[in-house]
């Protein structure tokens, strides 16, 4: 089985499971260990030591069908699917009155006694058994782990506070989970469970919003600045021609009235390159000045007007 990142029709949190079933099914370790990590969390009930079948349920076929054959190729039980719709998989599985061992599994004691490099026996069963992740491309930084029990949640979250991930608790739909909310929490759990292609990925998709951020963020501002100098321009069109109407641009100071010229003849230009083409050229402060006394002209044009 292999990892495809690059197969568009797939989700995110699809790719991130196809990894680590790949890396799960590669890996040799004892079939009951790796019953023991993929069932933890998906068990639907067991009420009692006497229950029989034990009832999993996963949302991959996949990740349904390892179980199984770890089960009855293993000489473990016997392990039965059973369809639930498009994605949910049913499974019933006779352990042979092992069941309750399977489900009292100490995985505190892996933790304590394996180094951080194989935890990830932990966490990519976890995720396939009971994760899910947003899609990054889509701005959404959340990769959520909801048990099919709800008794298991409570175990699952001091587990998780044991291993350092920071996920916090969460009810839905009358459903407890525990999830992660960013990009950076995600990224360390993706890389602590193994899913190292997937995480290349996230990574990936981080670097492009964040560039694009930028990039977005930059041409807001130019806008902005075209926006604002746009406006500033018409208020000086405005007032010179105001200006003109009233008392015609050759009352004017010289220097004034040149800029006013010039301001008519190039609207388009910015203070600085307007300031180049006046005879001294000067610079953006000094062109300003002679703005602001035209606007100061202007307005006192217009308050003699409405006091007539």
């Amino acid at each position: 089985m292999t990892s495809n990142l690059d197969d568009v029709s797939k989700s995110f949190s699809s790719k991130v499971r196809d990894e680590l079933l790949s890396r799960l099914c590669s890996y040799h370790w004892s079939a009951s260990a790796a019953l023991t990590a993929l069932a933890a969390f998906a068990v639907v009930a067991l009420k009692d030591r006497d229950v029989r079948p034990l009832v999993m349920r996963v949302s991959r076929l996949e990740t349904a069908s390892l179980i199984s054959s770890l089960v009855n190729d293993n000489g473990l039980g016997r392990a039965k699917i059973q369809n639930l719709g498009k994605r949910d998989q049913q499974i019933e599985i006779d352990l042979k009155g092992r069941e309750w061992e399977l489900i009292n599994f100490n995985f505190y004691a892996i933790v304590q006694t394996k180094p951080q490099s194989d935890w990830w026996l932990i966490l990519a069963p976890l995720f396939l058994a009971a994760g899910s992740m947003a899609d990054p491309a889509k701005r959404i930084y959340h990769l959520e782990i909801v048990p099919v029990s709800a008794e298991m949640n409570e175990q699952l979250y001091e587990l998780l506070q044991i291993l350092e991930l920071p996920f916090r608790k969460t009810g839905k739909k009358g459903r407890s989970s525990v999830y992660l909310s960013s990009g950076d929490d995600i990224a360390d759990f993706l890389r602590l469970s193994g899913a190292h292609l997937a995480l290349l990925r996230f990574e990936e998709i981080r670097s492009e919003l964040e560039l694009l951020g930028t990039v977005q963020r930059q041409v807001n501002f130019d806008e902005a600045n075209i926006e604002r100098m746009t406006n500033a321009v018409e208020r000086q069109i405005e007032s010179i021609k105001l200006i003109d109407e009233a008392v015609g641009l050759d009352s004017l100071p010289l220097h004034l009235a040149q800029t006013a010229q010039l301001r008519l003849q190039y609207p388009e230009l910015s203070l600085v390159d307007l300031g180049e083409l006046m005879s001294p050229p000067i610079g953006k402060s000094g062109m300003n000045h002679r703005m602001r006394r035209l606007r100061l002209l202007a307005d006192k044009i217009i308050e003699s007007r409405e006091q007539r």
